[in-house]
C-alpha cells in the first residue's frame, strides 16, 4: 500500500474508531448521569456511577475495536484478499483499540466534569448541554469528513443521544431512591 492510500487508511479508520468510542461513552455517561441524578439527587451516586460506566465502558470498547479489527484481518487473510483499496481492517488492531479507549475515556469526561464543579440541579442541566454540543459537533465532524451533510450528522447524533437519556430519565423517575 503506497503512502497515500495508508493515510486514507489511517484518517477512515481514526474517524471510525473516534465516532464509535466517543459516541457510544457520550451518550451512555450522560444517560447514567441522569438516570442517576433524576433517581437519587446524589452527586456522590453520580459520580460512582458515572466514572463507573465511563471507565468501563472505555475499557469495552477498546476491546471491541481491538478484537473486530482482528476479525476483519483473520477473514480478509482467510479469503485470500489481497487489493491496494483502503481499509480499516488493514489497521493495527492495538491501535483501532487505543484509539477507541482514549476517545471513549475523553468523552466519557464530558457529562462528569460539571458534577465536580457545580451543585447537582445546576450541573446537570450543564451537563446535558455539553453532552449534546459535543455530540453535534463530533457528528458534524464525522459528516464534513465523511461527505455527509454536517448539519444532518450533527442532528442524528443528538437524536440518539436524546432517546438514550429519555429513557435513562423514565428509569429515573420511575425508580426514585430517596
Amino acid at each position: 500500500m503506497n503512502a497515500i492510500a495508508s493515510a486514507r487508511v489511517i484518517q477512515r479508520a481514526t474517524v471510525r474508531e473516534i465516532l464509535m468510542g466517543a459516541q457510544d461513552n457520550l451518550t451512555n455517561v450522560l444517560a447514567v448521569v441522569l438516570g442517576v441524578t433524576i433517581g437519587s439527587g446524589r452527586a456522590d451516586f453520580v459520580a460512582l456511577a458515572g466514572l463507573s460506566a465511563g471507565i468501563a465502558e472505555s475499557v469495552s470498547m477498546g476491546g471491541v475495536l481491538y478484537n473486530a479489527t482482528r476479525a476483519e484481518q483473520q477473514m480478509a487473510a482467510t479469503a485470500g484478499r489481497t487489493t491496494d483499496k483502503a481499509d480499516p481492517s488493514d489497521l493495527s488492531p492495538v491501535f483501532s483499540g487505543l484509539v477507541t479507549f482514549a476517545a471513549a475515556l475523553v468523552a466519557g469526561l464530558v457529562p462528569l466534569a460539571p458534577f465536580a464543579l457545580l451543585p447537582v440541579s445546576t450541573a446537570i442541566v450543564v451537563s446535558m448541554g455539553l453532552s449534546l454540543v459535543g455530540l453535534f459537533v463530533l457528528g458534524s465532524v464525522t459528516g464534513r469528513v465523511a461527505g455527509g451533510t454536517w448539519l444532518t450528522e450533527g442532528l442524528r447524533l443528538v437524536a440518539v443521544a436524546g432517546i438514550a437519556a429519555l429513557a435513562a430519565a423514565i428509569v429515573g423517575t420511575t425508580l426514585h431512591v430517596a
